[in-house]
């Protein structure tokens, strides 16, 4: 692979990576141009015991660590937006007018196709529509990240962006970065094999994760199981004691980073299954 690559994930706060951080580090020592947007700076969240810091400085402290992470996993490129995390559904949060839920969804999607229209991808990659479990602002980045992937080739959409020299770019593929129903299982069979409570956000995970046959693409990424873990340990404020990384052991959580699946959604190649590579049936510039 080569520089003329370009991957491109599309997310909503500090730690959402996480399921992808595998192909990216895979990809970029391949040469791939890697990019990711973060929405938000994940601010609303809950603080992990021991971690220095306050809800006034929660979002420095997780910009801080999603650089961390990037750089564990050789990320080339990191744009920050300055919405503010919306929380939860139904949280005082949502209705904070600086908050990512309560941008216009347009000037999401335009700031997004300029980074597109930036880097070029080939292939970009988001939540489902649902976010995964229904953050609103996973649904908005969601939401962006589409209309980007049908807008950022068409000259009418953004036009200022040609008048400061950008110009249009047509990506080929558009992911989305799901989970088969079978890892949850997994999961939930070995927190009840040792007698722990299960969450109950990974129920409703699981409840949300999609059949296994309608995963497309699996990327084999055990070469970077354990770096998987070292950038997931950069987002420290977010690894409390409740979370689901704390309760698995670390062989088992290694054991189950061997693989992240994606379900293709959109492409301008037509139809795929049973993919092992983002990238495949792209051809490269210049190359047959």
């Amino acid at each position: 692979m080569s520089d003329h690559l370009s991957l491109m994930a599309i997310y909503a706060h500090p730690d959402d990576e996480q399921g992808v951080s595998g192909s990216f580090a895979k990809y970029a020592r391949q040469g791939v141009n890697t990019t990711i947007i973060c929405g938000t700076r994940g601010e609303v969240g809950e603080i992990a015991p021991g971690v220095d810091a306050t809800p006034e400085t929660l979002g420095q402290v997780r910009e801080a660590e999603m650089r961390c992470a990037a750089a564990k996993i050789g990320l080339r490129h990191l744009y920050m937006f300055e919405y503010r995390d919306s929380g939860m559904v139904g949280t005082p949060e949502n209705n904070d007018e600086r908050c990512l839920h309560q941008a216009d969804l347009i000037e999401v999607a335009e700031k997004v196709t300029r980074i597109v229209r930036e880097q070029k991808p080939q292939v970009m990659i988001t939540f489902d529509a649902w976010g995964g479990y229904g953050h609103p602002d996973h649904i908005q980045m969601h939401k962006a990240a589409l209309l980007a992937f049908w807008l950022a080739g068409d000259a009418r959409a953004f036009p200022e962006h040609l008048k400061q020299g950008l110009e249009t770019w047509t990506p080929q593929k558009l992911y989305f970065n799901v989970w088969p129903r079978t890892r949850f299982t997994a999961y939930m069979e070995y927190l009840q094999k040792e007698g722990k409570e299960i969450p109950e956000w990974m129920v409703g995970f699981g409840q949300r994760a999609l059949p296994d046959e309608v995963i497309t693409t699996r990327v084999d990424v055990s070469e970077f199981a354990k770096l998987k873990l070292e950038s997931l340990q950069c987002h420290a404020s977010q690894l409390g004691p409740n979370t689901i990384f704390s309760q698995i052991p670390r062989e088992v959580w290694l054991s189950m980073a061997t693989r992240e699946t994606f379900m293709l959604a959109e492409s301008r190649m037509g139809r795929a299954s049973d993919e092992t590579d983002l990238f495949e049936g792209i051809v490269q510039e210049g190359k047959e």
